[in-house]
């Protein structure tokens, strides 16, 4: 561990020693220039009783001691040598051996690559093995206050592009084995460059005359003039490398590519690298492997209008900045059912969900083929970026990205100021009243009524307050009791508690095909996402599945011979007889099935996910339905008995209906809905078209308003046009376009006002019907749960009756 120099005149020493910062001190008249600043960042300071800094450490390191670790992610702190060195250290990718790249001396800045770009710290950096180092370690909130100082920004600049292009070489060098002579060459020659959005890198037809290696960040590719069956456009992320072909033979480039976000290039002068000819033949041969593909030529209608889409959700993928989360989460709109149990977990875990399901929606093929259409929600929940701009503001520096890669706030430091959720551009972040009330403890019997409860759990009630405020968001349930020390796979109470497995924290470029496939490999770092992506692999649900099925035919099976063999009353061992083994297992079976509403009562602990308790309790139930029928035989018994047996069948049947309207209504939805709603959205929509209808038909003339109305209700408001969006499920602009026409007929000869009135009454009539269609499918997905529980609940009070009496009788 590094001792720390707690004196304050030791640290001002240390600043005037270091060359960017030394400013900070600068005076004049015998006042410091930046006294404020110089408070914060060295002393610390009390706002209303909140404690903002200090924002610098000094600190010495034992000669060899590490200082920063590669693959670490340390987006909260970079570093400034202040006495002795520091050697920097790489991992060549498959090798376990550490290779020594380049020594920091006096006055060096480094670690702000991590800080600035989001990234895992890329070297290893120790203490110089001959003598102890002496470091200034600088936390990120006083980067806002150090870029006042031009010196720092300045240097701080420098030192990003310099450790940058150092880096970049460092990979070049063991890719294109690079001797050391090489490698000063090609430093001379080149340039490390970050842009912004939106910047023109290259033209089509313009001379190629450097080459571009892409650190960080997505480009668009446009082919102008190009061949008819050429592609127009697509786009390319990291890791490839253009132009080098153009080092042997003049070319122009042959398409244009625009940048569409904050990019890192690493750029190499072509005209000076075909000057030195041992350098040019082996970096050339080096980035022939990575070169991007050809831009696609187009095929088939078919396989053109499936490209068209993968296109659309690469652009929507980047653009949204899905692609740039650490740690994704995503919900499958085809397995999600609405139950609201992930929001639900969220909020029983941290007291207030932190889990809104509205976001960004994403519509992508799963294959190239047009009919593998996958509907993603993207909710408003932290997807913990690699460039979080939520940590930009924060004067305390509060919120950070922890060790285990989430970006987290410390309670203990957060002053409530609101910077960081006005930052973040997802809405993931909220405030809150930091001595929120305790919930009251239910007792036995309010937990009793729970299990059975048909409605929701009350909306918590919005936050009013505006003093003492703590900021919150996803933390990836980090310190929960999820996740307890020693747990060796995180596990997040959204997805633990989703009931079908729709939920998936996730790494956008393996989950993403489209998205990973566009990466090129040169450099490019392994991904550091702790995501699971259970939508393409959960070997917990196959194992489930084949076990669920090996079990119920085998017990099927050994049912039937066994009454075959014995019949249900033949004496087996002692009073063991067939009708007693099966129903013992089916009153098994029925007990494996009432587990999965007491599992859906717990959230704090780790019982396993939800979606494989529902795997469990649907296949418990088949098996009790089957041994319970072969253990009633032919005759129904007595009254009781008769009644227990037909509750056991409604409550097996409206299970059965459970399943397949778990299976059907969600895709009805999204093919029905585009981006999906909330129930409660619904309605409020539902109330605000009813109003513009009522508008529309009020703001026509006398004489055309009740043929308006009469006409609107006909045809837009009737039973066959709802049924309609069932059948057909058209996306409602062309459902619109087609609407209008058929109503204009209508308005032959009307005044322009009337015109547009009864334009503005179908239009808010269709989507009203658009809308019934979406909220009679959201109560259909609840159809089935009263009669179920209602069913269940008479046969387990029939069943107890049951056993007494059975009981009773073997006893006499």
């Amino acid at each position: 561990m590094p001792h720390e120099h707690k004196s304050r005149r030791e640290v001002l020493s240390a600043i005037e020693a270091a060359p960017s910062i030394r400013d900070l001190l600068s005076t004049r008249e015998g006042h410091y220039d930046y006294e404020l600043d110089l408070e914060v960042v060295v002393y610390g300071r009390n706002y209303n009783g909140k404690k903002v800094g200090p924002y610098l450490r000094l600190l010495t390191y034992d000669p060899g001691e590490a200082i920063v670790k590669e693959g670490d992610w340390g987006g909260n702190t970079f570093y400034i040598v202040v006495n002795g060195s520091a050697d920097v250290f790489i991992t060549p990718h498959g090798s376990d051996t550490e290779l020594k790249v380049s020594e920091l001396q006096t006055g060096s800045q480094f670690g702000e690559m991590s800080v600035l770009g989001g990234v895992p710290r890329n070297a290893t950096v120790k203490a110089a093995a001959g003598a102890p180092a002496q470091i200034i370690e600088v936390q990120r909130p006083a980067l806002r206050l150090l870029r006042k100082l031009s010196s720092f920004a300045e240097s701080l600049d420098k030192s990003y592009r310099a450790h940058g292009r150092n880096s970049t070489l460092d990979g070049l060098k063991v890719v294109a084995g690079l001797s050391p002579e090489m490698t000063n060459e090609l430093r001379d020659i080149s340039l490390y460059r970050v842009y912004t959005k939106n910047h023109v890198l290259f033209r089509q037809g313009a001379p190629t005359d450097r080459i571009y290696i892409i650190k960080e960040g997505w480009l668009r590719r446009d082919r102008e003039n190009g061949r008819p069956d050429s592609a127009g456009h697509d786009f390319l992320g990291k890791g490839y490398c253009f132009g080098a072909d153009a080092v042997i033979k003049p070319l122009t480039w042959p398409y244009t590519a625009t940048l569409m976000g904050r990019t890192e290039v690493f750029e190499i002068s072509i005209n000076r690298l075909r000057q030195k000819v041992a350098l040019r033949g082996t970096v050339v041969d080096a980035l022939a492997r990575f070169m991007p593909p050809e831009m696609a030529e187009a095929g088939s209608a078919r396989r053109q209008a499936a490209a068209k889409k993968v296109l659309s959700s690469q652009e929507a993928l980047i653009e949204t900045g899905l692609v740039d989360a650490t740690n994704l989460l995503v919900m499958d709109m085809d397995l999600c059912v609405r139950c609201g149990n992930c929001s639900l977990a969220c909020h029983k875990v941290h007291g207030r969900s932190r889990l809104v399901r509205r976001g960004i929606h994403v519509t992508r093929l799963k294959s190239m083929k047009s009919r593998t259409e996958q509907s993603i929600l993207a909710p408003q929940v932290c997807m913990h970026c690699k460039d979080p701009e939520c940590l930009t503001g924060c004067p305390t520096g509060a919120i950070g990205r922890f060790v285990g890669g989430q970006i987290d706030i410390d309670r203990k430091t957060c002053i409530g100021c609101g910077d960081c959720a006005a930052q973040c551009p997802y809405d993931a972040i909220s405030m809150i009243p930091r001595k929120a009330p305790a919930p009251a403890a239910a007792g036995f019997a309010q937990r009793l009524r729970g299990l059975f409860r048909l409605s929701g759990d009350p909306v918590p009630p919005p936050v009013e307050e505006t003093e003492d405020l703590l900021a919150v968001k996803c933390n990836l349930c980090a310190n929960t009791s999820l996740n307890p020390p020693g747990s060796k796979h995180p596990a997040y109470s959204c997805e633990e508690n989703c009931p079908t497995g729709a939920l998936a924290r996730i790494d956008p470029a393996s989950y993403f095909d489209e998205i990973g496939g566009i990466r090129g490999f040169l450099m490019v770092d392994r991904s550091r996402a702790i995501g699971r992506n259970i939508h393409q692999s959960d070997p917990g649900r196959r194992f489930l599945h084949a076990s669920g099925i090996v079990l119920t035919i085998a017990l099927t099976a050994a049912a039937w011979y066994g009454i075959q063999t014995f019949g249900l009353g033949g004496r087996m061992a002692s009073f063991l007889n067939m009708r007693w083994i099966t129903g013992m297992v089916g009153l098994l079976g029925i007990a494996g099935a009432m587990a999965y509403p007491l599992r859906r009562q717990i959230y704090l602990k780790r019982v396993g996910a939800l979606r494989y308790w529902m795997l469990f309790h649907s296949y418990a139930g088949v098996v009790a339905a089957i041994l319970i029928l072969l253990h009633a035989g032919r005759s129904s018994g007595g009254l009781l008995t008769t009644a227990l047996t037909l509750s056991f069948d409604l409550t097996i049947v409206t299970g059965l209906l459970g399943i397949l309207l778990y299976k059907l209504i969600p895709r009805a939805l999204t093919s029905i809905e585009g981006s999906p709603l909330l129930i409660d959205d619904l309605r409020n929509r539902k109330q605000e078209l009813g109003d513009e209808l009522s508008a529309a038909i009020l703001s026509a003339s006398p004489q055309m308003r009740d043929s308006i109305k009469n006409r609107i209700t006909k045809v837009f408001l009737s039973s066959g046009f709802l049924l309609r969006q069932y059948l057909l499920r058209r996306e409602l602009g062309p459902e619109l376009e087609a609407g209008t026409r058929r109503v204009l007929k209508y308005a032959e000869g009307a005044r322009e006002p009337d015109r547009q009135a009864i334009i503005r009454a179908a239009e808010a009539a269709i989507t009203a019907r658009r809308v019934d269609a979406l909220i009679y499918l959201h109560r259909l997905l609840k159809l089935w749960l009263p009669p179920h529980i209602a069913a269940s609940s008479l046969m387990i009070a029939l069943l107890v009756a049951h056993i007494i009496q059975v009981i009773y009788f073997a006893a006499h």
